[in-house]
């Protein structure tokens, strides 16, 4: 069985937090978020110009396992959200979203995702925490994200499932509760 340490759980509290960003400009309509296709991808994920602590995720999904984890991320804590994803006519996806944590804290995000979802993909968000009860895990970061398909999923990873890269496998469902854990609710 494998330690899941701080570090871990920092992570692990940093791509719970991640939620939908970007600023719609007046012509963009009102647009449902992308729809990844099924099977392997793999992310690789930036956080403030740095390497992510996680190093390549891989991510196994299905229709469902997309809804919940979302292009653009989702908070998995009980919080309160407000969204929105516009589309504008060059393709390009621009979202936001502000979420009040369980504990009284904040997550406010906006950016951009462009690709075609079907091969490769890229999100661009300025995601700002506060309140959070991990420390490192507050203020203003820019989080960049490119996904590629690799094909099917491998024996032995179900939808999803997130391969850390650390050798830790995690299911999104699995994150939902640690969220609650870390974030007090």
């Amino acid at each position: 069985m494998r330690l899941v340490t701080v570090a871990h759980l920092g992570g692990l509290a940093a791509l719970a937090a991640l939620a939908g960003c970007g600023k719609p400009s007046d012509g963009d309509a009102a647009a449902s978020p992308p729809v990844r296709k099924a099977g392997l991808w793999e992310q690789v994920i930036t956080r403030d110009g740095k390497p992510g602590r996680f190093g390549v995720l891989k991510v196994c999904l299905d229709a469902d396992a997309d809804h919940k984890l979302g292009v653009f991320g989702r908070h998995f804590a009980k919080s309160d959200c407000q969204k929105s994803v516009t589309k504008d006519a060059t393709g390009l996806y621009h979202f936001t979203s502000s979420c009040a944590l369980p504990n009284g804290g904040s997550v406010k995000s906006m950016g951009t995702a462009s690709g075609d979802f079907d091969s490769n993909y890229s999100v661009h968000s300025e995601v700002n925490v506060t309140g959070a009860p991990l420390e490192p895990v507050n203020g203003m970061h820019v989080v960049d994200l490119t996904g590629t398909y690799k094909g099917p999923c491998p024996s032995g990873m179900r939808p999803g499932d997130v391969n850390l890269g650390s050798g830790l496998t995690v299911n999104i469902d699995r994150l939902q509760q640690l969220a609650g854990v870390l974030g007090g609710g």
